[in-house]
């Protein structure tokens, strides 16, 4: 006999992929949801059983953290920067006016002194008693001779003594070397007063070669009162060839 109320049509492939669909997408959405809880509660207690990752537990001994009090940076003095003003525009000084070239005046020679080629002897002038004569203290002289470089006297050559002594007149006496051989080869003399007078480069004596052509400078020489001192003794000596 058949089924009075029919055969109930079977679910379709479609409807079938359909419920599987859902049924997924309603499994997605609870997961999220406990998901998202999980996240809330770990959040308000991170110590709670399912975090994998809890934060340290503070060791009951330690106690409460002490504040500490870092002192402030203090940063050296040459960090202090200290602007450099540059200034926009340099003014240019003005152009001043270039002095024109003067002549440079002709150089004048300085003359060279000329050493003359006889000096006086070490040790001269000098003074000491008379001997020359057998006047003693009445009288006063002076008298020398003149060397070469060979330290041998030399004849002919002038001796000029020039000055002037207290109470007596212009002294103006010539000689030449070797007019006195009793003194010494090529020895000279002058007999300038009766007694001793003192002085002081009021008598000067210069050599010449005879013919008047100058061989020294001018030498000053003192003389004395003391009959110990009466005679005066002026040597020269050649340095160098005329």
């Amino acid at each position: 006999m058949d089924n009075e109320y029919g055969s109930r049509p079977g679910m379709s492939a479609g409807q079938l992929g359909k419920l599987v669909l859902n049924l997924l997408t309603v499994l997605i959405l609870l997961a999220t949801v406990l998901v998202s809880l999980g996240f809330v509660i770990t959040f308000i207690n991170p110590y709670w059983g399912i975090n994998p990752y809890p934060p340290p537990t503070i060791p009951p001994t330690l106690g409460s953290p002490t504040p500490t009090v870092t002192p402030a940076v203090t940063l050296p003095p040459t960090w202090t920067m200290t602007p450099t003003l540059t200034p926009l525009f340099s003014e240019t000084p003005e152009p001043t006016d270039t002095p024109l070239a003067t002549e440079t005046p002709d150089v004048t020679e300085t003359p060279v002194a000329v050493e003359m080629p006889f000096a006086l002897q070490v040790g001269s002038p000098a003074r000491m008693p008379n001997f020359v004569n057998d006047e003693g203290c009445n009288w006063m002289g002076m008298y020398g001779q003149v060397f070469d470089l060979d330290n041998s006297p030399i004849l002919n050559l002038g001796v000029h003594l020039v000055g002037e002594l207290e109470g007596l007149d212009e002294i103006d006496l010539y000689a030449l070397t070797g007019s006195a051989p009793d003194l010494g080869p090529g020895a000279y003399l002058f007999n300038i007063a009766d007694h001793p007078i003192a002085s002081e480069e009021d008598l000067w004596i210069q050599l010449d070669d005879g013919s008047g052509i100058l061989l020294s400078d001018v030498i000053y020489v003192d003389t004395s009162d003391s009959c110990e001192e009466n005679l005066i003794m002026v040597n020269f000596r050649q340095i160098r060839e005329p």
